[in-house]
């Protein structure tokens, strides 16, 4: 029967008070649903747009906004190489990028203007790729996006297989080598380490790079560095070496080239700071640095010959630099002088040039042999001395030749098609020499989001996450460890609690009150206050780092105890009689008349159990230093402290609440009948 009649609730003041209550209902309801949906449009935000607070982001349903955030994803640290490579003045800053509204709708008029069609992205993207390969590595960038993602597997595998290798050695008799037996010079120690592949490949690793990572994901990803700089070169060092190699192994998707472009824009911008300067001193009216073009040979405007030869000369990178052919006798001179200055005056020659050909692994005969090298010389000595004998004013600007990336890959197409008339049919296109095919780095960059935008958005939409996962499942025994922890938690908690509470209510003493009291005293102190002597009594039975030292100070709680006991008190006598009388012991009475009345409260009382030990943080940190035994939440919040973020944060919420939900709603039904349960008398 209806609490209100249909008469009642047809007046009008009954009418209105049902408007109230659901309004509220729903004003609540958007209360609990508004953060959740920021959450999930957080955790797939990043830097990019991450300041727009929006349930879902605008690259969802912005072809436009999608677009800039896939460039900007390609180097969000150097936003002015992007800003050359795109040729857009007004990207100063990342929010000056994101106002270019119209991006996406103009690059296709934008690069017709260089003779690309769209249609032709996939041929011109696959001889980019290619050219790629050819490349020095210490001449590309590593896209910034998720690099990390990259670098540590790579180095995962390299040194899994050496490991591999290296214990196939020692099983056909090989033995350990000195590098390795320096740092381990326990026999037992050895032992072990050939026996576990990660560990052995971490102390291979450590060994070549002369450090001492504690797993794969501790190394650190080798910052891009300044090629803006002249003299800058990826160095020799065994880090450098490895992150040379990496750069190598790279899919040609996640290389940038530096343009020449950039080298020029970074240069008149530190000459003139602002462009209405430059333009004073050439007599033009440049919008910005960024929309002009580099020029590869003197220009024949004076005013602009000027600045290209200081910048050919003092500011273009060594590396990409081809000396002259006839200036052999003034390199002699130059690299005799430096070198002899070094010595005492009266040192013999002989000795000096011997110094000299170790130092410079060369084997003269004399002086006369040497030769100025066309390009930067891999020999520490001698590209110094080359750098300053280049930036030295001794070679003629006119004649130094500029291995310019747009001039290599010209190159490298002449020799891939021959004629031009097969590159304009590979690319649709309708160039007349080869002189006028450009760099297409912009058109490179924009084909991901024009063909594959769905690509793209799950890729950033899936970024935090699959991080987060990566970075948990890949170190340590995250997993392993928590899901033992809830095992063991919910094990001890389903047996110590029902065991005490079932004593107390079935076998009634004098002080079966106070202790009753002494378990919910417990429960009038945080847990923090008995942090501290748990943890120093667990270190005195030497448990710490150990499944025991999470599970035993969480077996009793007096909150279940408290809670069971009055279930337990409200079962029938009788049924006890009843078991009694049948001949069942205590135990078979305790195990198949009471717990099987108890079924919904022990299913609360184990979801309360799972959730504790699955979130539980502060305490699994301090009693658990060693990263072996961290559970998932330590984990987590090791994530966050490395990788600070609004996005990496809600993506770890929501990845974290996932197994809680999942046991909550295979316990629903079971929960519910808890709460429903009618009073047993």
């Amino acid at each position: 029967m209806p609490i209100l009649s249909r008469v009642a609730r047809r007046h009008p003041t009954q009418v209105a008070a049902r408007v109230l209550f659901y309004a509220l209902l729903s004003f609540g309801a958007l209360g609990i649903l508004y953060p959740m949906l920021l959450v999930f449009g957080q955790s797939m935000s990043n830097a990019y747009d991450l300041r727009d607070n929006a349930l879902m982001p605008h690259y969802f349903f912005d072809r436009n906004d999608l677009a800039l955030k896939h460039v900007f994803s390609l180097s969000p640290q150097k936003l002015h190489l992007l800003a050359s490579r795109h040729r857009q003045p007004g990207w100063q800053s990342q929010n000056m990028m994101r106002a270019t509204g119209n991006y996406f709708a103009s690059r296709p008029a934008a690069f017709a203007a260089q003779g690309l069609d769209l249609a032709a992205w996939p041929a011109v993207a696959a001889d980019l790729d290619a050219f790629k390969q050819t490349l020095d590595p210490g001449d590309l960038m590593a896209v910034d996006f998720r690099v990390e993602d990259y670098y540590r597997p790579f180095l995962k595998d390299k040194y899994g297989r050496a490991a591999d290798s290296l214990r196939t050695a020692i099983e056909h008799g090989g033995a350990l080598p000195a590098r390795l037996t320096k740092n381990h010079p326990d026999p037992a120690d050895q032992r072990q380490l050939l026996q576990d592949r990660d560990r052995l490949g971490i102390a291979i690793m450590n060994a070549d790079l002369r450090s001492d990572y504690l797993n794969y994901y501790s190394v650190e990803v080798i910052p891009a560095g300044n090629y803006t700089v002249p003299a800058w070169r990826l160095g020799e060092e065994p880090k450098m070496r490895m992150w040379r190699e990496f750069l190598a192994a790279l899919p040609p998707q996640r290389k940038l080239i530096i343009s020449s472009d950039t080298y020029w824009h970074d240069f008149l911008h530190k000459k003139y700071d602002l462009v209405a300067a430059l333009n004073e001193a050439w007599g033009s009216d440049h919008k910005g640095f960024n929309e002009l073009i580099a020029p590869l040979a003197p220009p024949a405007d004076p005013r602009v010959r000027a600045d290209w030869e200081e910048f050919a000369i003092k500011r273009w990178p060594r590396r990409l630099l081809i000396a002259p052919a006839g200036y052999d006798a003034p390199w002699r001179a130059f690299v005799r002088a430096r070198f002899t200055a070094k010595f005492p005056a009266g040192t013999d020659a002989a000795q000096i040039l011997d110094r000299f050909n170790a130092n410079a692994d060369l084997a003269l005969a004399d002086w006369a042999a040497l030769q100025l090298p066309a390009r930067q010389p891999a020999n520490e000595l001698l590209r110094l001395y080359w750098n300053e004998f280049s930036a030295s004013g001794a070679l003629p600007a006119e004649e130094i030749g500029l291995a310019a990336p747009e001039l290599q890959f010209r190159s490298f197409l002449r020799q891939r098609y021959g004629d031009i008339t097969d590159l304009n049919t590979a690319w649709q296109a309708q160039y007349a020499t080869w002189d006028a095919v450009p760099l297409p780095l912009a058109f490179y960059d924009f084909g991901p989001a024009h063909f594959t935008p769905n690509a793209l958005r799950w890729q950033f939409a899936s970024e935090s996450f699959i991080r987060i996962l990566e970075y948990i499942l890949g170190r340590g025994s995250a997993a392993q460890n928590t899901l033992i922890l809830c095992l063991l938690s919910l094990v001890a908690a389903l047996t110590v609690n029902p065991l005490a509470a079932y004593s107390l209510s079935r076998f009634s003493m004098k002080q079966s009150h106070k202790v009753l009291i002494f378990f919910l005293a417990t429960m009038a102190f945080p847990a923090e206050v008995a942090m501290i002597p748990n943890f120093l009594l667990l270190r005195d039975l030497n448990l710490l780092n150990s499944y025991a030292a999470l599970v035993l100070p969480g077996m009793a709680n007096g909150y279940s105890i408290f809670l069971l006991k009055g279930f337990f008190d409200s079962l029938p006598k009788e049924l006890y009689e009843a078991a009694e009388l049948d001949g069942a012991g205590e135990l078979q009475i305790f195990r198949m008349v009471a717990l099987p009345m108890l079924t919904p409260i022990l299913a609360y009382i184990g979801l309360n159990t799972f959730v504790l030990a699955y979130s539980g943080f502060l305490w699994a940190f301090v009693i658990c230093p060693q990263e072996e035994m961290w559970t998932l939440m330590v984990w987590v919040y090791d994530f966050q402290t490395r990788n600070p973020g609004n996005n990496y944060i809600m993506a770890a919420t929501i990845l974290v609440s996932v197994p809680p939900l999942i046991v909550f709603l295979f316990a629903n039904r079971v929960i519910m009948r808890g709460i429903i349960i009618p009073s047993m008398k």
